[in-house]
């Protein structure tokens, strides 16, 4: 995989990692309200054709320059609001772990433990058992408990309330893995979904046959607790935000506006020199880049477009007339429907009755001039682009398609930020310069790849406050490639890739090594990224 190489600029400024504490559950779920074009009615044309089109053109006009400003008021208020209300709950709020019953636990496979937290209020504002609890990170998942009320909200505060300057106790249940070995849980104290400072929790679990037969750390003060470096929460400088990075202490889904559904991926479909025959389930529009509605097009009709180069003009037929345009086209499927690019034949050769032509987000038409050719780019947010991730088949180990999903959601975020939407074609390719992406229709005859992106939603892997660049390839062929400066992508064996040729470019996760590992050793998907990529941390960031 490499990142586009249609014009990208590099930005070269720090991305710092960021963090939301936002999942699905009934405590603390934010429900987002997405600002999209759904709203908008199909035009009715009757009577003078001609004159009607007009008056929807000029209207439809009108309107959007009205929406945009007052969605720009509004953005710019909650501008200014949110870093005031963030200074506020960081000088309120705040936390010291004092005591901690135990740090590493020796266990037997599957057993429970329980573990008593204990934290000193040090800051100026009260705690409420309903609005203090602990929140799992990604990393804590496999000890999930019975007890759980969710598997994002392991405890609650144990006191009804507790004064600034006293003490309150969280009691936290854990579940060992099935398989032995050490593993290392994340968890964070916050106050109605938003971290508390000085609230990061390490445990370590040495998953044994015999725990009598090793030595058990105890902890009795923060001095013997093996502490986690603080997070730098939002510093993570996103193109996709409507407001300047620099909001630390935040959750990103406020500061950054950031839905639960990830950010906006502009992926490389295709491209070509020839006619483009496009439908759709639903009905749907036709825009220019500026805007303006060219078109309110019914469900199933099919729409011919052409480029002409020596005119560089856009052109289709809708209903008696041609419209003509030198902007580039931005087909909105305003009401969820399901593109068919009728002209475009993607059909494997393990099964020729699939044919990879279907996408549920916007698309766009537009005339790539370096190669004289057309692009069709779907603009689809990042959880719903990663359903049709086809980089694994249905049938592999689950755990190795969890690693997969989130190396694959890594991989796009890393080229979201990187490249600016002003300065790029689109984010990523949709085959092996990239990542292999086959929209809507690997989605329905991948039902385990659509919901493992589900459930590890929002989950990618960080490095020294970045997120990564998480490369993978075929084979490696018994060995990854070490990447000179990138501290992550150290060169690692793969044993089970051994006997095969090298396929691709060898740096981190090896696919085929990666694939055996879950299915003979039982490795869990957190053992395998981080076997592939050194010292990263497994983050849920919205």
């Amino acid at each position: 995989m490499s990142g586009p190489n249609i014009t990208h600029k590099w930005n070269m400024e720090t991305y710092g990692k960021h963090l939301s504490y936002y999942w699905n559950s009934s405590i603390g779920k934010l429900k987002l309200k997405e600002n999209i074009l759904g709203q908008k009615k199909s035009l009715n044309v009757f009577g003078h054709v001609m004159f009607s089109l007009m008056l929807v053109v000029i209207s439809a006009s009108g309107l959007h320059l009205v929406e945009k400003s007052l969605l720009a008021s509004e953005a710019s208020m909650k501008e200014l609001l949110s870093p005031k209300v963030v200074l506020a709950a960081e000088l309120t709020t705040r936390a010291e772990l004092v005591q901690q019953t135990q740090s590493l636990i020796n266990i037997k496979p599957s057993d429970s433990v329980t573990i008593t937290l204990t934290f000193k209020n040090t800051g100026t504002s009260t705690w409420t058992s309903k609005k203090i609890y602990l929140k799992s990170l990604s990393t804590a998942l496999k000890f999930k408990h019975e007890s759980w009320p969710d598997p994002y909200l392991p405890a609650i505060l144990q006191e009804t309330s507790v004064a600034a300057g006293d003490n309150g106790i969280i009691k936290l249940d854990l579940r060992a893995p099935k398989n032995l070995g050490r593993y290392t849980a994340d968890f964070l104290l916050v106050n109605d979904n938003v971290m508390i400072t000085g609230g990061e929790i390490k445990i370590d679990l040495n998953v044994v046959d015999d725990p009598s037969a090793v030595v058990t750390t105890t902890a009795t003060t923060t001095e013997s607790v093996n502490a986690t470096p603080k997070l730098n929460v939002c510093s993570l400088k996103l193109n996709i935000a409507s407001v300047e990075s620099g909001l630390d202490n935040s959750t990103c889904t406020e500061a950054l506006k950031i839905a639960a559904t990830g950010p906006i991926v502009r992926t490389g479909v295709f491209q070509t020199d020839e006619a483009l025959v496009i439908s759709n389930s639903k009905a749907w529009q036709v825009y220019d880049e500026n805007d303006i509605l060219l078109a309110s097009v019914p469900a199933d009709l099919q729409m011919r477009f052409d480029y002409l180069k020596e005119k560089g003009e856009y052109i289709f037929d809708f209903i008696d007339h041609t419209v003509r345009t030198k902007s580039k086209l931005k087909l909105i499927n305003f009401n969820s429907g399901i593109f068919t690019i009728v002209s475009l034949k993607d059909i494997p050769s393990w099964n020729k009755s699939i044919n990879y032509n279907q996408f549920k987000g916007d698309l766009e038409i537009d005339y790539y001039a370096p190669k004289e050719n057309v692009w069709v780019i779907e603009k689809l947010v990042l959880e719903e682009y990663l359903k049709g991730i086809k980089e694994t088949s249905d049938s592999d180990p689950l755990e190795y398609q969890r690693a997969m999903t989130i190396a694959a959601r890594t991989y796009a975020l890393y080229h979201i930020n990187k490249f600016k939407a002003t300065d790029s074609f689109f984010d990523l390719y949709n085959d092996e310069r990239d990542q292999v992406y086959k929209g809507y229709v690997a989605e329905t005859i991948m039902p385990n790849q659509a919901a493992i992106a589900a459930e590890t939603q929002g989950v990618v892997l960080t490095y020294g406050n970045n997120i990564i660049v998480s490369y993978y390839s075929a084979r490696s062929g018994g060995k990854t490639l070490d990447v000179k400066n990138v501290p992550y992508l150290k060169s690692v064996e793969t044993p089970y890739s051994k006997t095969f040729t090298k396929w691709g470019h060898g740096k981190g996760l090896d696919q085929v090594d990666a694939k055996a590992r879950a299915q003979k050793l039982g490795w869990s998907y957190d053992q395998i990224l981080k076997y592939y990529y050194s010292g990263v941390y497994i983050e849920k960031i919205y």
